[in-house]
Parts: C-alpha cells; sequence; structure tokens
C-alpha cells in the first residue's frame, strides 16, 4: 500500500503544482511540494531525494505482492492528510473501494453483453458473494518468525506493523533457522529456502519468497555459495 501512497502523492502534488503555474514540474519540483507540507503539518523534515527515492523504488515494482517499505510514520500520515484522508486506514478502504468499483464496472459491461444467460440467480448470487468479499478488508502483522491476522488497531500496533492479510503469506511464509542437514532445494533444483539481510546485518532465512518482514526488501533465493559461507561455514 506504499507503494500506491507515494505514487498517488506525487500525482496530486504535480496537479497541484500545475495549478500553481509550473506547467511542467520535474520529479525534484514535486518532491519539494511534499517535503514542504510534511514539514509544515507533520512538523517532520525529510529531505525531497528521500521522496524521490521512494518514488522511484515504487515505479520500479511491477509484482502486486511487493511493496516499499517507508519508514517514517509521520511520513505515512502526513502523506495519507495530502490525499485529504483522515489516516492510513482511510487511504487503504479507498483502495478498496477502488478495487470494488472496478470490478463492478467489469462485471456491469459482462451483464450487458450477456443478459440473456446472466438471469438466473445462482449467477447473481454469485456475483454478490464476488463483492462481498472483496470488501471485508482483513490484516496481518509479523510476530517473531511468522504472519498472525489481527484487527486494525492503532493503538496496539504501529502502521507500519499493519500488512494486508494474505492467506498463503500466513500459511507458508516462516522464519527459520537452517543448519547443514536442511533440505535447501527441490528434486528439479528449484529453491525452497529464501534469504535477506535483516535490520542488524544478520542473514534471516524464510519458507517463501515475499519481502523481508522487518526491511521490506525483497528476498534472494538461496545458494550453495551463501549456505556454505553463512550455514555450513567450518
Amino acid at each position: 500500500m506504499n507503494k500506491k501512497l507515494i505514487i498517488k502523492a506525487f500525482e496530486k502534488a504535480r496537479v497541484n503544482l500545475q495549478k500553481r503555474g509550473i506547467k511542467k514540474p520535474s520529479s525534484t519540483d514535486i518532491a519539494d511540494e511534499l517535503s514542504n507540507y510534511i514539514n509544515e503539518n507533520e512538523n517532520f523534515k525529510l529531505g525531497e531525494r528521500s521522496f524521490r527515492d521512494y518514488h522511484n523504488e515504487a515505479k520500479k515494482i511491477i509484482n502486486l505482492d511487493s511493496d516499499i517499505s517507508i519508514k517514517q510514520l509521520k511520513v505515512i500520515n502526513g502523506l495519507c492528510k495530502y490525499l485529504e484522508f483522515e489516516d492510513y486506514k482511510a487511504f487503504v478502504t479507498s483502495l478498496n473501494l477502488e478495487t470494488n468499483n472496478s470490478g463492478l464496472r467489469i462485471i456491469s459491461n459482462f451483464i450487458k453483453k450477456n443478459k440473456i444467460t446472466l438471469i438466473t440467480s445462482s449467477t447473481i448470487i454469485f456475483i454478490f458473494l464476488i463483492i462481498n468479499s472483496v470488501t471485508k478488508q482483513r490484516w496481518m502483522i509479523w510476530e517473531e518468525n511468522h504472519y498472525i491476522e489481527v484487527k486494525f488497531d492503532i493503538e496496539k500496533y504501529k502502521l507500519n506493523q499493519l500488512k494486508i492479510y494474505k492467506e498463503e503469506k500466513i500459511t507458508f511464509f516462516k522464519k527459520i533457522t537452517p543448519t547443514c542437514s536442511t533440505l535447501f532445494f527441490n528434486k528439479d533444483g528449484s529453491e525452497r529456502i529464501w534469504y535477506g539481510k535483516n535490520k542488524e546485518k544478520e542473514l534471516d532465512c524464510f519458507t517463501a519468497l515475499g519481502l523481508h518482514p522487518e526491511t521490506g526488501k525483497t528476498l534472494n533465493p538461496i545458494t550453495d555459495y551463501m549456505i556454505d559461507k553463512y550455514i555450513c561455514s567450518k
């Protein structure tokens, strides 16, 4: 969600600068606009270079499951307010509504093209169930070595702890401490373990591909070199 937050903030800042007479605002102009807003409204200084770095990182992400890590809570809150949302939860809700509206448009177009075949009640019920399932947002946090489902509660959890619930993360994504006897590869040679360094620059290993829960960086597939150097070193 941070990826969409920074991209939408840049889009709005570009429009605002154009309204103020800057026909073709540069990335630096836009980042300055956001930096000044956060400074004035959140009393927190973050240079324009950092905003540009966040934006560049967000634009590079293609995988829908991937995200960027915005470490400063005041920056997240400030960007939400810049986009005229009360808080981060309201921003996430708006994204879900966008998804729902997009789904409704697709369904509406499909119905228009297939009026005869979509008369039955079973189809209508099916469509309703799809829309209903999308609107119920669930959340999870990282706890020690796995994800657990929680309620959205910013008094109990930090904002950057809360992640959109994903069943596959709950089920398959775990942090482990491998040994030389660990099965690192499948029979076809594909990886069973992925790794990344935590905030203390220590190596962490996980049972599925994804982002490191602490740093937000994409994990790397295990290699024989990493096994020999960090896990089975003599």
